[in-house]
C-alpha cells in the first residue's frame, strides 16, 4: 500500500513536469511569434521609411540647388543635413533604440500571465 502511494505521487509529479514543459514550450512559441511579427513590421516600416526619407532628401537637395544656384553646394548641404541627423540618432541611440527594445523584451518575457 505504501509503495502504491509513492508510485502515484511520483507519477503525478512526472505528469505535472510534462505539463509544465508543454506550457513552457507554448509560452516560448507565443513570445517568439510576437517578437518575429514585430521584427517583420519594423523591417517593413524601415523600408517604407527609408523610401520616404530618400524622396524627402531628394526634394530638399533640389530645393537647395535652386536656392544656392549650384549643384554641388545644394547636394553638399543635403549631405551635411543627413550626416547631422545620423550623428543625432547615434548620440541618442540609447534613448531612441536600446531602451525601448529592452523594455519591450523584458516586459514580454518577465511579466506574469493571468
Amino acid at each position: 500500500m505504501e509503495g502504491q502511494n509513492y508510485k502515484q505521487f511520483f507519477d503525478s509529479i512526472k505528469e505535472h513536469a510534462k505539463l509544465e514543459i508543454e506550457y513552457s514550450k507554448l509560452t516560448l512559441a507565443e513570445k517568439m511569434s510576437i517578437i518575429l511579427s514585430r521584427a517583420i513590421i519594423v523591417a517593413i516600416l524601415i523600408i517604407f521609411g527609408a523610401g520616404a526619407v530618400m524622396l524627402l532628401l531628394w526634394a530638399f537637395a533640389q530645393w537647395m540647388i535652386a536656392v544656392t544656384e549650384s549643384l554641388w553646394a545644394g547636394v553638399l548641404i543635403a549631405i551635411a543635413v543627413v550626416g547631422l541627423l545620423a550623428l543625432l540618432v547615434y548620440g541618442y541611440r540609447k534613448q531612441l533604440i536600446i531602451n525601448p527594445v529592452t523594455r519591450f523584451v523584458t516586459k514580454l518575457f518577465l511579466t506574469q500571465e493571468e
